[in-house]
This record gives C-alpha cells, structure tokens and sequence, in this order.
C-alpha cells in the first residue's frame, strides 16, 4: 500500500511540471490572447459611429485603448473587427485581402473609402449652423 502511495506521489510530481508548461504554452497561444484581449476591449470600446467624421475621433480612441492595453500589432487588426460598423464591413468584405493585414492598413483603407478628406472637413464645417441655444 505504502508503495503504491509513493509510486501516485511520484507520477503526479513528474506530471505537474508538464501540466504547468502545457497551461503556460495554452496562455501564450494566439487564440488565448486574442480572447484576454477580446475581453478587455469589450467593456471599454465602443461600435464604430457610422457618421464619416466621427470615424477619424473613434480611430484615436481606439488606438488610446491598443496602447493602454499594450496589444501586440498582429492582434489589433483582428480585436477590432467585432466593432465596425455594417458600412465598414461591407467595405472590408469586398477589399484586397492586403488591406486586412494589419491596423494600420485597415484604418488607412477604411478612411480612405469613407471619403475623409480636408476638403470634405471643410464642407462640413461650412454646412454648421448656429443653434438658437
């Protein structure tokens, strides 16, 4: 009985060091961080506005949030996909699949096709009126 005991201590200590290095490798795997990272950001962003302007302020803020989160940049393009807006999908669907690789190619097409130039800022500044208030 003893040493069936001693043999169980044995093997239950040459397995716990493989069970913490196989915990260990599952934490560190991609889809585990995307999932860590998926769960910091879902409290804390917001959906993509769908008026043009307030894209480029939702872009900052996003980033603002990457970097207080310190997420890696092959993770960013892939974490902020769930918030887009159903026009920003629609573009994203029918783009060149180079635009998708990283953050910062999707931000650069995304305003790209949004038509967010100076002269449209400046249209829209223009159009602004005073309110009575």
């Amino acid at each position: 009985m003893e040493r069936k005991r001693l043999e169980f201590e044995q093997m239950n200590w040459k397995e716990e060091p493989a069970l913490k290095m196989i915990e260990k490798a599952s934490r560190e795997s991609p889809a585990a961080k995307i999932n860590i990272m998926g769960d910091a950001l879902r409290n804390t962003i917001r959906r993509m506005p769908t008026e043009g302007i307030d894209v480029v302020s939702w872009f900052v803020s996003v980033e603002k949030l990457f970097e207080q989160l310190s997420a890696s940049a092959e993770l960013q393009s892939i974490l902020i996909r769930p918030y887009f807006s159903e026009r920003a999908k629609m573009l994203m669907s029918k783009c060149d699949p180079t635009h998708t690789s990283s953050y910062e190619s999707i931000r650069k097409f995304l305003l790209q096709e949004l038509h967010l130039s100076p002269s449209v800022y400046l249209d829209k500044f223009n159009a602004l009126v005073r309110d009575k208030d």
